[in-house]
């Protein structure tokens, strides 16, 4: 065996009845255990809010859309509507991204007296199952109620609730539209009939209605649609920005880009607030690997008389300390992976006890959770690596003790 690891593994394993240094020991393994457990849960709910949000927000409305209105370039009798097979030349990006036809507008709904701000989506609906998630998150009805020349309507549930509506009945939609000349505003009025909610626990329930494409352009008076382009990567929108140029592109960052930042912001901070746990037991580390050094002086001058170099010293108590690391990563991540799974069990048992719920005034009725590998081996390696290099140190001062000046005081 290398003579530096026999030795740290016997330092380790043996500190001749000094309780107080085993102490401080197990007080940094303990730490570190904490510090990771705290780590891979955290940062597994920040995944999970994460997650959710995309798939109710982003997965609900158009990642690009392609206007139907000429670009400002100077052309003249350009087509206003762009076919379809010559959009999917333009954005052959190769990840897989899907056009459909599309129209958005704003609206506002109105029953009695009452009335709401929404925003309206004119869709095909064989195409929307392809194009967002509303489909699959219907709570009564289902999409295919949309048809043309119907009039029909799809609103969220929270808007619903707010209405006092109930499928079947009419609502009146008007939709703020400009003149050829574009300084005046002409509102368009129509009387729809709500024929199904969606229910995607977001914003959305609040600000967001469905009708048939054919309806919403008739409604609006316009012959020509927008073309909507659903991606895989909801992140390469810069990458279609650049290859549809020089058409006018709009995409999901112009209205939710910020909203999004301050998430991957949030859990960033959260992941360095919590790295402070891990530098704690870090010092603690240092403190029980410097007392260490103070205590097995003599052993440390005796190993020296005997050829042991001063690398092979500060090898000694970089094993030491590396011990007390991986173990404490080690537990760290065997008891924080689990905890992150059942996170939603746990947190549910918590509000059981305590008679009240933690989400409480959210869209969301529990905590999700998203345990993603590479996030787990960032925290695994980062708190291995806080821990090793807080033994260098220690391990440096050992180096510097004087075998003469040690045996000449023992």
């Amino acid at each position: 065996m290398n003579v530096p690891l026999f030795i740290g593994l016997r330092f380790s394993t043996a500190h001749r009845g000094s309780s107080f240094l085993s102490f401080i020991t197990r007080v940094s393994m303990i730490g570190l255990m904490l510090g990771v457990m705290a780590l891979i849960v955290v940062v597994s709910v920040m995944n999970g809010f994460d997650s959710q949000l995309k798939y109710r927000i982003l997965g609900a409305i158009p990642h690009v859309i392609v206007s139907a209105d000429n670009v400002d370039n100077g052309v003249m009798g350009q087509e206003k509507s762009m076919p379809v097979d010559q959009l999917e030349q333009l954005m052959d990006m190769g990840d897989g991204a899907r056009s459909s036809a599309f129209l958005g507008r704003k609206g506002i709904v109105i029953k009695g007296r009452d009335n709401r701000i929404i925003a309206v989506h004119g869709i095909l609906p064989n195409e929307e199952k392809y194009a967002s998630v509303i489909p699959e998150n219907m709570k009564l009805g289902q999409i295919d109620l949309l048809k043309a020349g119907s009039n029909n309507i799809i609103l969220g549930q929270g808007m619903v609730s707010q209405l006092g509506v109930w499928p079947g009945d009419k609502i009146t939609l008007i939709i703020p539209t400009a003149t050829a000349s574009g300084q005046l505003i002409s509102p368009k009025l129509a009387t729809v009939a709500l024929v199904g909610t969606f229910e995607l626990q977001s914003e959305l329930d609040y600000s967001l209605a469905l009708i048939h494409l054919h309806d919403l352009m008739n409604i609006v008076k316009t012959e020509h649609h927008d073309t909507r382009l659903t991606l895989n990567n909801i992140f390469s929108v810069s990458d279609y920005q650049t290859a549809l140029a020089p058409l006018k592109v709009a995409d999901w960052t112009q209205e939710y880009g910020d909203f999004f930042e301050t998430v991957k912001m949030e859990k960033i901070m959260m992941f360095m607030l919590l790295t402070l746990i891990v530098m704690i037991a870090a010092f603690n580390t240092v403190s029980g690997l410097s007392m260490m050094v103070k205590d097995k002086k003599g052993e440390i001058a005796v190993l020296r008389t005997m050829g042991l170099s001063r690398g092979q010293v500060m090898q000694v108590f970089v094993v030491q300390g590396s011990i007390i690391g991986i173990s404490g990563t080690l537990l760290g991540m065997l008891l924080g992976i689990p905890l992150a799974y059942h996170v939603t069990e746990v947190v549910g048992f918590i509000e059981d006890m305590m008679g009240g719920r933690m989400l409480a005034g959210t869209y969301f009725d529990r905590v999700p959770t998203d345990v993603r590998l590479l996030d787990t081996l960032v925290i695994v390696l980062v708190s291995f690596a806080i821990s090793i290099l807080a033994t260098l140190y220690p391990a440096y001062r050992a180096t510097k003790l004087e075998p003469a000046e040690v045996l000449r005081s023992e």
